[in-house]
């Protein structure tokens, strides 16, 4: 199963301001749909998901696949969407969407959904898009994590004249 990170930062690791908001461009989420559309196969964590609750379903990044969503939750609100629900961590989600015949899934978030993925070493590829602002007391990429991975940059690409996106396969 090949594991992608898709993140949206700000220039000071930040994937979100204090409240839990992200101030991100247009371009940005355009990216990121249409990335989650090619892969098919989105794995999030349970905040993220409440987050998305919030928004338009038309900002929902796998309307037509399954999404996963880590939680120790028996329930949660449904969306309107095909999602399926696993305590099981990063290896439940990867076994879920394995199940289903995905070869690719995308890894949109939170700080503690990248976290657990990254310890277990289950990241192939990151997509991070930097945009051009710097939130003091955002929230922060990784949430207290003891990991040191390497990164080999592959490419870069403006998403806007503002936006860049950044591409590092993971060193293994």
């Amino acid at each position: 199963m090949k594991t992608y990170f898709y993140i949206a930062s700000s220039i000071n690791g930040c994937i979100a301001d204090k409240d839990g908001n992200t101030p991100w461009s247009d371009e940005d989420n355009a990216s990121f749909m249409a990335f989650c559309g090619k892969i098919g196969a989105v794995v999030m964590g349970r905040k993220t998901y409440e987050e998305y609750l919030t928004l338009p379903s038309s900002d929902w990044p796998n309307p037509e696949h399954t999404t996963v969503i880590l939680t120790s939750r028996p329930s949660l609100p449904p969306n309107g969407f095909k999602i399926i629900l696993t305590p099981d961590g990063p290896q439940g989600a990867v076994s879920v969407m394995s199940k289903l015949g995905k070869k690719e899934i995308v890894v949109a978030g939170g700080n503690q959904t990248w976290t657990s993925f990254m310890k277990e070493g289950l990241v192939d590829e990151i997509f991070l898009d930097i945009e051009p602002l710097a939130l003091g007391n955002g929230k922060a990429l990784f949430q207290g994590a003891d990991f040191n991975i390497q990164l080999e940059f592959l490419s870069s690409k403006p998403l806007s004249p503002q936006t860049l996106q950044l591409h590092y396969l993971v060193k293994k």
